[in-house]
């Protein structure tokens, strides 16, 4: 339980606040030294701000050993923050580049750190003094004679000085939303770092849906081929009376459906071509000459997850949740120091020069020094309402890093389960497509001899196609799988870092 000064009645209760015993009766320098005494220790106490120990209940929802899907063999955590480079792709190395350099989300969340971090300037200066340059200048002229003006005399005042002013932060509001406002920039930075890792798995997913259609394309076109040369010789076994115009027909059918698999694929390419400009900051097309070539795709090594506990560290989500928490703690504390008195300093000091008649009286220095100090004693219950709204954004700010907590780990589990289905997926349509291979190499062969019915050639045909689009559907989706993996453990941002000196200055 965090110590706290005694509080004085609620507000709205009767104005029956007194001082303490040692405090009645004395002089005002003298309460005002008591004060000055109080500002050394009635703020909060030093360590973690309010709401830490939620905050460490909530981390022991990631305190299990390993990850439920996780592969037992693979223990060490994997700590490559470059991980698409393991897929061996150059367009994709140079994409995340490009789209780190000039991605609109990312700028945007760069400008949200420097607003932040100027809210941080204001926080701290309120606990600074300040000084301010004040010059003045008055001048009256009557009209009258001058026997008139030796009772209505023209006057003229300038005045020249400095005004300090500095509000002592007796019980630590003042610090507390420093405090808030440091935890903000916090979780700002954090949400740009979450950003930049959006980005950099946004960018690998299109470029794998990219590869993947283009290789359904690249299918689709050989089928397209074969079928063209199936069909020109059914046409001449028809002309030589060894095949019907059924058979014909039927050919043509089959060719004109493979080609009509074609125009989706094509607008498919076309819409992650554009997709990719706009990540990266450019105008659609920006991409198409580097992409129109398809690459073969490389299964990365197999992803080591690590433990739970560690995306505590890593995903910048949570990062992000548990600095609102802390922001959410130091306002809790700002409302409740509102309950306590306020002093402020005061003091003015300068020159003057004053002109009476067109008499000059020279100059004359000038100081005043005062000390202000209110305490709440009825205020319709504005301050309670504070201290539970507070207490209100706390809780919800609670609920939210939670929440934050069991989505990071709902993502990595679906990723794991997703990739060890996929990898036992695709040795069932290796296979699959092996034995359809095969199948349709006999039924050609028996279709050439003319003892097979060029039925039969068209559905093999038909069920390889879809076998061998299903096995490229599925590595596209492995890939997926492992950028969801990856995305979900919190690696990639840090590669986004500013140098230790770029962050000093």
């Amino acid at each position: 339980m965090r110590h706290r000064p005694p509080l004085p009645p609620a507000a709205g209760a009767a104005p029956t606040a007194r001082f303490p015993a040692p405090l009645r009766g004395s002089s005002p320098l003298g309460l005002l030294a008591m004060l000055a005494m109080l500002a050394g220790c009635a703020g909060s106490p030093a360590g973690a701000p309010a709401g830490s120990a939620q905050a460490a209940a909530a981390t022991e929802l990631a305190a299990a050993p390993a990850f439920l899907n996780a592969d037992p063999r693979r223990v060490a955590g994997d700590a490559d923050p470059r991980w698409w480079q393991r897929f061996d792709d150059p367009a994709l190395d140079e994409l995340v580049t490009a789209a780190l350099a000039a991605n609109h989300d990312v700028r945007i969340a760069l400008a949200r750190v420097d607003l932040a971090r100027a809210g941080t300037d204001l926080a701290t200066a309120r606990l600074l003094p300040t000084l301010n340059a004040v010059a003045a200048h008055a001048s009256a002229r009557t009209g009258y004679a001058a026997d008139e003006r030796q009772r209505l005399p023209d006057t003229a005042v300038r005045r020249a000085g400095l005004d300090a002013s500095w509000e002592l932060d007796l019980f630590g509001a003042a610090r507390a939303a420093r405090g808030a406002a440091v935890a903000d920039l916090q979780a700002v930075e954090h949400a740009r770092r979450g950003a930049q890792l959006a980005v950099i798995a946004e960018v690998a997913r299109q470029v794998f849906t990219l590869r993947g259609a283009q290789a359904r394309a690249a299918l689709v076109d050989a089928l397209i081929a074969s079928q063209q040369q199936t069909l020109r010789l059914t046409e001449l076994r028809r002309a030589a009376g060894q095949a019907s115009d059924f058979d014909t027909d039927r050919a043509a059918a089959e060719l004109l459906a493979t080609q009509a698999a074609r125009p989706p694929l094509q607008t498919l390419i076309g819409a992650t071509l554009n997709r990719l400009a706009t990540l990266t900051g450019r105008a659609p097309g920006a991409w198409r000459v580097r992409l129109e070539t398809p690459a073969p795709q490389a299964l990365p090594p197999p992803v080591a997850p690590g433990q739970p506990a560690a995306l505590l560290q890593r995903r910048p989500d949570l990062l992000a949740a548990e600095a609102q928490l802390r922001a959410a703690g130091r306002r809790g504390d700002e409302a409740r120091a509102s309950r306590f008195p306020r002093l402020l300093l005061s003091a003015l000091f300068g020159s003057q020069w004053t002109e009476w008649n067109a008499l000059d009286f020279g100059r004359a220095r000038f100081a005043t020094v005062g000390a202000t100090l209110a305490m709440p004693l009825f205020a319709g219950g504005r301050i309670q309402a504070g201290i539970d709204a507070a207490n209100a954004r706390e809780r919800e700010a609670l609920a939210v890093y939670e929440r934050a907590l069991l989505q990071a780990l709902e993502d990595v589990e679906d990723a794991l389960l997703a990739q060890r289905h996929e990898a036992a997926r695709a040795q069932d349509l290796d296979q699959s497509v092996s034995a359809r291979e095969r199948a349709l190499a006999r039924a050609r062969a028996l279709y050439r001899e003319g003892q097979a019915d060029l039925l039969v050639v068209l559905d093999v045909e038909r069920g390889l196609l879809a076998a061998q689009l299903d096995r490229t559907t599925n590595r596209t989706d492995q890939l997926l799988a492992t950028v969801a993996l990856y995305r979900a453990l919190g690696g990639g941002w840090q590669v986004a870092e500013p140098a230790p000196a770029a962050r000093a200055s």
